[in-house]
């Protein structure tokens, strides 16, 4: 019986050396000290022709627009925040409710440059932003220092091949431009 007692008592000791020699517990602990920089902050505000939301582009009105034919408009995109942004046409939504407005909206192309003299004849060194549907119409950033703009020169025109059920219709277009802070 006292073997098997020693025997018992070996093999609990055994067990517990294994045991606690299969774990670790260290703690680990360094410091050290940075210095951050300059930690700043500013503001975006993106302004579409001078507003900052909800502006009415009546410049670019296309009433009587005969097939083939075109309408130009300067818009100023500015930057009203303190710090850089990146603004981009988003999208552009089409409010159409009848078949008429709905081949009129087919037959409505847009082209946004960078032309600051929007169709008075004069050429230089512009840009296309954008060329094709005007339902379909996006672009990419262009970067604006803060209190800088941008001059666009939007287009909308009307398909030689636009049906004449287009004439009786109507669409509004509303432009979404946005504006992120720069990288």
């Amino acid at each position: 019986m006292k073997n098997r007692l020693w025997l018992a008592l070996a093999g609990t000791v055994v067990l517990v050396v294994l045991a606690t020699t299969g774990t670790t517990r260290a703690l680990w602990r360094d410091e050290a000290s940075i210095n951050p920089g300059t930690v700043s902050t500013g503001n975006l505000e993106l302004l579409a022709g001078g507003q900052p939301e909800n502006y009415v582009f009546t410049a670019l009105s296309a009433s009587n627009l005969a097939p083939g034919h075109e309408v130009s408009a300067p818009l100023t995109i500015s930057n009203g925040g303190s710090t850089d942004l990146v603004y981009r046409l988003a999208g552009v939504a089409t409010a159409t409710s009848t078949a008429a407005d709905r081949d009129l909206e087919a037959g409505l192309s847009l082209i946004v440059t960078n032309d600051t003299a929007c169709g008075d004849g004069s050429t230089g060194n512009v840009a296309t932003l954008y060329q094709g549907p005007l339902a379909a119409a996006s672009y990419t950033g262009t970067q604006l220092a803060p209190s800088s703009s941008a001059r666009l020169c939007l287009t909308v025109s009307l398909a030689d091949d636009a049906p004449l059920s287009a004439s009786q219709g109507t669409v509004t277009a509303t432009f979404t431009f946005r504006g992120d802070q720069a990288q």
